[in-house]
């Protein structure tokens, strides 16, 4: 009868690899998220300076960008679900997405 690893306890090296590129997929993401997250932060603050059509040209752009975090955090909480985490305050801290603007 085959067995997962080659003596008990021990994985084998393509479980070892498996493991990395699942850690290095989340690590990706999260990186992603962060990018997006410091990019949203910047237009906030610029968002507060501005008003009219320029007001309005720099909140689409942050909605956008907001719509990208999103999908990205989603992307995150899947990842850590394919990993067996279902509890996902942590991301919420780890990565806070400032709120829409209107």
């Amino acid at each position: 009868m085959p067995s997962s690893s080659s003596s008990i306890g021990t994985p084998l090296a393509v479980e070892v690899e498996i493991r990395r590129e699942k850690a290095s997929a989340l690590r990706r993401v999260g990186d992603k998220l962060e990018t997006l997250i410091a990019q949203l932060v910047k237009l906030q603050g610029e968002l507060s300076t501005l008003s009219g059509w320029q007001r309005a040209k720099k909140a689409e752009e942050y909605q956008k960008l907001w719509a990208d975090a999103d999908y990205q955090r989603w992307c995150l909480v899947i990842q850590r679900e394919s990993l067996g985490l279902f509890h996902h305050a942590e991301v919420d801290l780890m990565y806070p997405i400032p709120p829409k603007v209107k």
